[in-house]
């Protein structure tokens, strides 16, 4: 019977020692009690183990109860081979003690590992030595085994580590649910998944340092198919984990008693979501990454407040970690590279009902679905409209209805994740268009489960009240002052899209592009250039410029009017050298090609090479531009002629140039869709 007070002892087995046959006898005698979960291994084993000071023996209260065997295969590893307690003394610590032991005699290790078959039902031990079930591969026994393999970091940070905790970014710990949504494949349905796929953008990645706790492959383990455990556990190996140090299982304890206990009892996964958040908070992380609401619940009152530690889902920290300007907001790349395309909903599915029902305020789907069948019951007044992408995913669903003057939005919903974050910041611009198409002088948008981003994009954009009314119209009103500056004009002109301010004295630029960056960047087609298959076009907003560095400083805001080259693929009398569209510059900055690239170009159409060939000493020049619009008739070369005269501007243009500010106004006015503006 073990006493209530053990005394635990380690030592090493010194096979010259005076009691070296007596221990090694009860060594063999220990292993031979616990070889159904041990395994064969020759006395010869024991012997070369012992010789090596590889061979630990524990006492407890002077008796010995236990011996560990590993081995140092290779030169950052320890194995363990065997951890043998005696079954009279299990729970007393042995296990534990002798395995530090092993630790501090290698102090130039960094890993430890075990392998132990899965059919054993150990897991319960190994975790208890803070190791977790990092890999697996098939076993030797005759019927079919998995082995497991065990692992835990220690001795030294290495680089990667020291990188990660050392890092003046903020540490973001992903749950396992996050996990899974990024590395399992498209095979598994994984619901909202596309939420947590945003995590993985260059713009987001750059911004912080994602991780993860070693508790996520206990989470792994339990996942049913072992190929998809196997793609996991590998995939993981693209981000540094975090280091399981002391104290861990004290705080969970801690962690658990704040939760509300009730919620505890009913959840039991809170209890090791409490693992992930304790190795999180060790690790001085500032969130907490999760899709699990319970978990969010269950802390949000206490745990930001106390440990520092924001628990938010994928999107929460996307929308957090976005540039505050509203312009910046959004990613016309993720639009512009998934073929997006309305489509007329006649009757609501359960696919449709449950892609758009918002599970934030629990809304019930009969409700949900009477508000789709209220809008489908007028269809002479009202459309419902789902986006899509060509992979069939749904992203926004438009309810509209015309009443007079007025254009009614009952229902405007937004998929989860960051595309559909992203659309919500264009959706906005999509209604404007809308509304003038059918006439309308206004746009008031009714639906009363608005998500926090689409309200915000709203209120970017001029939206106002509640419910959140907007006017629209194609021509500023009659007796509008002259606004007192640039940056007035550029405000003005961004809230009441399609509007456009002349003679407001705006600096102006003429760029040459070439056609097939015109078809990119401005959606410019005619008949040399093949139709642009995107079909939501009408929804891209802003777009990133990138030319030679040499050319001076811009003061923004400022316009551009865009003057396509000739198509050096096209005959002489066909060739396209035109004016051709127009757009407002809201930012100019001269920046290293490295992080022009990795900041925006998303926004643009170039290829690094092609970024890099405009680049002079390193460094390149990005133009922010917002807000173009094609004319209604591009301004050919031979008629640009008198008119670049009119404004002494020599000809031909090769390169970005500031021209007079009025150029603009004439251009503008000339146009046959005008109209008197």
């Amino acid at each position: 019977m073990v006493q209530a007070l053990d005394v635990i002892d380690v030592r090493i087995w010194d096979p010259q020692g005076n009691a070296a046959t007596g221990e090694f006898e009860q060594i063999v005698t220990l292993h031979r009690k616990s070889k159904a979960t041990l395994g064969q291994l020759p006395f010869a084993a024991f012997r070369q183990a012992g010789e090596q000071g590889h061979l630990l023996m524990g006492f407890v209260n002077g008796k010995l109860e236990g011996y560990v065997l590993y081995s140092t295969p290779r030169h950052h590893t320890l194995k363990l081979v065997h951890v043998c307690v005696a079954v009279g003394a299990r729970g007393t610590g042995l296990a534990g003690a002798m395995v530090e032991a092993a630790i501090r005699h290698n102090p130039g290790r960094s890993t430890i590992t075990a392998h132990c078959r899965s059919d054993y039902g150990l897991d319960g031990f190994w975790r208890s030595l803070d190791m977790t079930p990092e890999a697996e591969r098939a076993g030797r026994a005759k019927a079919g085994s998995t082995l497991i393999v065990w692992t835990r970091r220690i001795g030294p940070r290495d680089l990667l580590e020291e990188a990660l905790y050392g890092s003046a970014r903020p540490l973001a710990v992903l749950d396992s649910n996050v996990l899974i949504d990024l590395y399992s494949s498209e095979a598994i349905d994984r619901h909202d998944r596309h939420e947590s796929s945003g995590l993985s953008e260059d713009w987001i990645v750059d911004l912080l340092e994602l991780t993860y706790s070693p508790e996520a492959y206990v989470d792994l383990k339990a996942f049913a198919d072992a190929g998809e455990r196997t793609r996991m556990q590998r995939r993981l190996g693209s981000l540094v984990a975090l280091r399981r140090v002391d104290g861990m299982k004290a705080l969970v304890e801690q962690l658990i008693s704040k939760m509300p206990s009730a919620m505890v009892l009913k959840d039991r996964s809170l209890s090791s979501d409490a693992i992930h958040l304790a190795d999180a908070i060790l690790a001085g992380a500032d969130f907490f990454v999760t899709r699990d609401n319970n978990l969010i619940e269950a802390t949000s009152e206490w745990i930001a407040r106390e440990y520092d530690l924001e628990v938010l889902r994928p999107v929460a920290l996307i929308q957090q970690m976005m540039p505050e300007a509203a312009l910046s907001r959004f990613r016309s790349d993720l639009l512009e590279s998934v073929g997006l395309a309305w489509s007329t909903v006649s009757t609501v599915s359960a696919a449709l009902e449950q892609a758009f029902l918002d599970h934030r305020s629990q809304e019930k789907g009969a409700f949900f679905k009477k508000e789709l069948q209220a809008v489908l019951a007028s269809p002479n007044s009202a459309r419902l409209s789902v986006l899509t992408d060509k992979r069939g995913r749904q992203l926004a669903l438009l309810g509209t209805r015309v009443q007079g003057e007025l254009l009614t939005v009952p229902i405007l919903r937004v998929a989860r994740g960051t595309l559909g974050s992203t659309i919500a910041f264009q959706l906005v611009r999509y209604l404007r268009d809308i509304a003038l198409s059918l006439g309308a002088a206004a746009v008031s948008v009714v639906e009363d489960r608005l998500d926090p981003v689409v309200a915000n994009a709203l209120r970017a954009d001029g939206f106002v009240g509640h419910p959140m009314v907007v006017t629209v119209a194609r021509h500023p009103p009659e007796g509008l002052k002259r606004l007192a500056s640039a940056i007035d004009v550029a405000a003005y002109e961004r809230q009441n899209w399609p509007q456009i301010l002349l003679d407001s004295g705006l600096p102006l630029w003429v760029v040459p592009i070439q056609p097939t960056y015109a078809r990119g960047l401005l959606g410019f087609n005619d008949t040399l250039i093949s139709a642009r298959d995107k079909p939501a076009l009408g929804l891209s907003r802003e777009f990133a410029y990138f030319s030679s560095p040499k050319i001076k400083a811009w003061d923004v805001p400022a316009r551009v009017l865009w003057y396509v080259t000739k198509d050096t693929n096209a005959k002489e009398p066909t060739a396209v050298r035109a004016l051709v569209a127009h757009s407002r510059v809201t930012d100019s900055v001269v920046m290293e090609v490295g992080a022009a690239m990795s900041q925006y170009r998303s926004f643009g159409t170039l290829r690094e090479r092609e970024i890099r060939d405009r680049s002079r000493d390193g460094r390149v020049r990005v133009l922010r531009f917002e807000d173009t619009q094609l004319l209604d008739e591009p301004i050919a070369r031979r008629n640009l002629g008198p008119i670049f005269d009119r404004f002494a501007i020599k000809t031909p243009i090769q390169s970005a140039r500031m021209v007079p500010s009025h150029l603009f106004d004439v251009v503008v006015r000339d146009q046959p869709g005008f109209e008197g503006r």
